[in-house]
This record gives C-alpha cells, structure tokens and sequence, in this order.
C-alpha cells in the first residue's frame, strides 16, 4: 500500500504527496443543488482564503500565489513550495523529471517506492532557485502579481514525526513566504503575519482533537487523526482574525449543512475536467443560508482522501470518514459565519497518471499546473465563482 498514495506504478513513480474573483464585497449563491434547498448566498469576496494537507497545501499554496489578488491567506499542512517539482528543471547534473524532483527531493516518498535517489534526496532546497521559479511565474504574468501578497496571513502546520514531508521541504516552504513578502511594507511582510507550528509526535496527517478526553494520532488512512491539535479551527483563526476575535455563535456544525453538489455541472461536462472529481462539498453556516454576508475558506483534501478512498486501508475502521465533515472546519465555520467549499479531485487507474487522487503539483495535467490558468486551478475558481455568482 502506497502511505499517502502518490505512486503512479513504479516506472513512473508520480507523486502525491483556494478564492473568489471580481471586486463587489457580495454576490449571489448559483449552485443548482442549494438553490434547490432555496440557500441564498451572500459571500464576502473580500474575506476568502485556502488551505489544506499535503498535496492539498500545495495546490492551496499555487491557488494563493495564482490568485493572490483575491485571497487573504493560505493555511498548509505538510506542504511542499511552489513549484517545487520544477526544481530541477534544466539542471544538467540532474536531469531527472518533474516526478522524480518531487518523490526524491520535495517529499521522501521515494524511501515508500525503495526508489534509488538519495542523491538527490541529500540536496539542499535553496530559496533562491524557489525564488527564481517564483520570478519566472511573475514576469511572465502567468499569476498575479506578487505585492498583491502583502500583508496576506499565512499559517504553516508540520509534523515532528512526519517521515513524508521532512523537516527541510517545510521550512524551505516558510522561507520561500518570507522571501515572497520581504519587499513589502512594514507590517505587511511575513515576519508579522505568517505563523509556523510544529506538532510534536504527530505524523503526516491532518491534525484534529476530536477526543477531548485521549490522543490517537496515528499515522496512515485517512490520513486524519487526534493529535490534540485542533489543526483546521487554527488555520481559520488565524486566516480570519476579525471573526475570531469576534463574539462566538454558540451553535456546533450541523450535518445537514453539509451539502453535496456537481462540479462536473459547474465545471461543464464538456470543459476540461482535469481529474476533478464528479462530486463536491460546501457546508453552509446556518446564518449563511438566508443571505447574511459570509466568509468563504476553500479546504483541499490530500491524496487517498476523496469520497472514493479515503477509507480504504483506514487505520480507524471504527468509523467511516469523510474529509469535508470530519477535517475538522466545520464547527468554527458554523460559529463564524464562514463557508467552506471542499473541492475534490478525482483518482484514475494505475497508468492514467493519478491513481490515488491527488491534487496536481507536479504536471500530470501539463506543464503549466502551477499557472493560474491551469486546469485544476481554473476549475476550483469556477466553482467558487459559482457559489458567488450575481
């Protein structure tokens, strides 16, 4: 079994391991599926932001750097820097593919496969190539343009155990955001707004304190577990300080609020999909469903963590598991009026490029899956752009 499930079948060994547009601070909701149950959205586009776990921090790292103009921060669990996958790209001593790059130096998957590349596993990670990459997608205006990411906030999680995501690809990720907002003005850089945790002994998962009473924080599927750590309610927090500091609304999640709806709709059945999934999820705060103005948080999944997989070979088989209720947002969305849409991506056969249904940050759909463009990027953006739809 593949630990966080990024193998394409060894000869390829792929790799696993968010956001509104326009200027007006609200818009109505257009999704089929709410406007079924008569939910009139109110989004504040001034107030969203995105985060997630591991293949998902990194698609919500390249959704911040992309779309930087319209978010207010990123939140990242054990996530590699952008771009990390062409890290290499056109070095002669290493001409290795963007897949390779990403097993053997963003991550330490390739230890999973038994794959050879402990040379390249002993690089360093340098700022300055992260930066070069960076530069490249800047000038040639591929994303948005970098001063757009003063004073946004930014909130990194690492495991002390995490044997997936080392120790030196997240602090090469927080070194990259402090070199990202060093021109900034004073206040708006990262030294004042980017917050970076370490949780002792937990592995590479999504942190949560589901159990008040006990500690279970195993490592494996679903790649969800208590660590005493209430990971998601922390990136929230910190990504919306004005709702936190707030009055609480002393109302817990609902399950009912949770409500399933077709990306293929809103994508289009006859757009490019790639490899979303068929289905996704948005819970909706009770104020949220009669027009009051929310927030809006984008929350991505890791890979072996859509509908489809998340439960196979769990390590918790007590329980069914389903990221966009047990990731942990949604109590702190109920209390704060915030949305949260939790896109998934799709998983394909064993040769098809993703079989464990990654988010893309390594190039199985192109080369440009970093560019706000990009397939997967443009089609997160069109569900938002749905759920804030005039």
């Amino acid at each position: 079994m593949n630990n966080y499930g990024w193998a394409r079948p060894v000869a390829f060994a792929a790799v696993c391991l968010a956001a509104v547009v326009g200027a007006a601070p609200q818009a109505k909701a257009e999704i089929a599926e709410l406007k079924a149950k008569k939910i009139a959205l109110s989004i504040d586009r001034k107030d969203v932001s995105v985060s997630g776990i591991s293949s998902g921090a990194a698609m919500a790292h390249q959704l911040h750097i992309a779309r930087s103009a319209d978010l207010v921060g990123v939140g990242m669990v054990a996530g590699p820097p952008y771009r990390c996958a062409d890290y290499l790209k056109g070095n002669p001593a290493y001409p290795v593919t963007s897949e390779i790059t990403a097993v053997g130096l963003c991550t330490a998957y390739y230890e999973k496969l038994g794959m050879p590349l402990g040379a390249i596993a002993a690089l360093p990670i340098e700022t300055s190539r992260l930066m070069e990459l960076a530069k490249d997608a800047f000038d040639r205006k591929k994303v948005d343009a970098q001063a757009n990411l003063c004073g946004d906030r930014v909130y990194l999680i690492s495991g002390g155990k995490d044997d997936t995501v080392p120790a030196k690809v997240s602090d090469a990720t927080k070194a990259l955001y402090g070199e990202l907002m060093a021109g900034c003005p004073a206040g708006q850089k990262a030294d004042a707004n980017l917050k970076a945790v370490t949780v002792d002994g937990m592995p590479h998962t999504m942190p949560t304190d589901s159990r008040p009473n006990g500690r279970n924080c195993f490592a494996g599927a679903p790649y969800i577990a208590d660590c005493d750590v209430p990971g998601a309610q922390d990136i929230l927090s910190f990504l919306h300080p004005a709702k936190a500091a707030a009055p609480q609304a002393n109302r817990p999640a609902d399950p009912a609020n949770l409500i399933a709806f077709s990306q293929t709709n809103v994508i289009g059945a006859t757009n490019p999909q790639g490899l979303m999934h068929k289905t996704g999820y948005v819970y909706v705060p009770e104020a949220c469903k009669t027009g009051a103005a929310c927030s809006l948080h984008i929350a991505l999944h890791g890979c072996h963590q859509n509908e489809d997989m998340i439960n196979k070979e769990s390590k918790d088989p007590s329980r069914t598991y389903l990221f966009a209720r047990d990731a942990g947002y949604n109590d702190f969305a109920e209390r704060n009026n915030i949305v949260v849409l939790y896109p998934q991506a799709a998983a394909t056969g064993m040769t098809g490029g993703n079989p464990n249904g990654c988010w893309d940050w390594w190039g199985y759909n192109g080369t440009d899956y970093w560019q706000k463009d990009a397939r997967q990027i443009r089609n997160i953006w069109k569900i938002v752009e749905a759920l804030s739809k005039k």
